[in-house]
């Protein structure tokens, strides 16, 4: 796909169906109010001591994510990092030349040549676009006009492969932060007081197996939702963490 195909990919919302989202989020409303007013479901409550326990809560999940996402980031460095000091070292073999005051024809000559082998070999699987060749007479500054533009060309390629990088990086954090979840790791057992809802209950009430029933969802429910909740935490990275914390703080200098 060329590089203009996609540039627009995102900027609208057209085709967009905003109001599914309502409807699922009105259902599941409505669900939850039934099943609590036939006392299928019960209230949860916040930890009390949240605010005392926020700062302790907070090192425990920072801690977790920085050691995920920087073994992530190496795992996949070792995949990829060769590709990327590649491209770095075209980059700064190209700059050594082109931050010469007065470069020789013959050297420009020489360079050009070396990167046209290779910026062919690039265009004809569509990694980059098309560079214009010098002409047969071309002076210096065609050959400098070549080579900054074969710059600019590893560099956005460098970008992306960054980018690309950051994005399995992030994906891996993620699906480690779902199974760190899934396994144990629970964002409401610390923000919330009752989460085992059903072996919280006393005995008579479970006699009912109707009431049981709608509490063995709810609990199940809660942890499903804890379970995406803290991997999502987690597999936004360190980076989102303190971005929590910094509108925290802003939140309660306000008070």
């Amino acid at each position: 796909m060329k590089d203009y195909e996609y540039l627009d990919k995102g900027l609208s919302d057209k085709g967009l169906k905003e109001y599914y989202g309502w409807i699922l989020i009105l259902v599941a409303a409505i669900i939850g109010s039934v099943l609590y007013a036939n006392k299928m479901f019960t209230l949860v409550d916040v930890n009390e001591d949240l605010a005392k326990l926020s700062g302790d809560i907070f090192l425990k999940y920072i801690f977790i994510v920085v050691a995920v996402e920087r073994a992530a980031a190496v795992f996949v460095g070792m995949l990829r990092s060769q590709n990327k000091t590649d491209w770095s070292v075209r980059i700064r073999r190209i700059n050594e030349i082109l931050q010469k005051d007065d470069p020789s024809i013959e050297l420009l000559k020489q360079v050009y040549a070396r990167e046209r082998r290779l910026t062919s070999k690039l265009e004809e699987k569509e990694v980059i676009g098309k560079i214009d060749d010098v002409p047969k007479n071309g002076g210096i500054q065609d050959y400098v006009g070549f080579l900054t533009s074969v710059k600019y060309a590893y560099e956005f390629q460098r970008a992306r492969y960054d980018s690309v990088s950051s994005k399995y990086v992030a994906r891996t954090v993620f699906f480690v932060g779902i199974v760190l979840a899934t396994f144990g790791i629970s964002l409401f057992q610390d923000l919330l007081q009752n989460m085992n809802l059903v072996s919280a209950m006393d005995e008579e009430l479970k006699k009912n197996m109707l009431l049981e029933n709608g509490l063995a969802w709810q609990s199940g429910l809660l942890r499903f939702a804890d379970i995406l909740v803290t991997g999502g935490l987690l597999g936004g990275g360190s980076a989102a963490l303190n971005s929590i914390a910094n509108k925290v703080s802003e939140f309660l200098n306000k008070q």
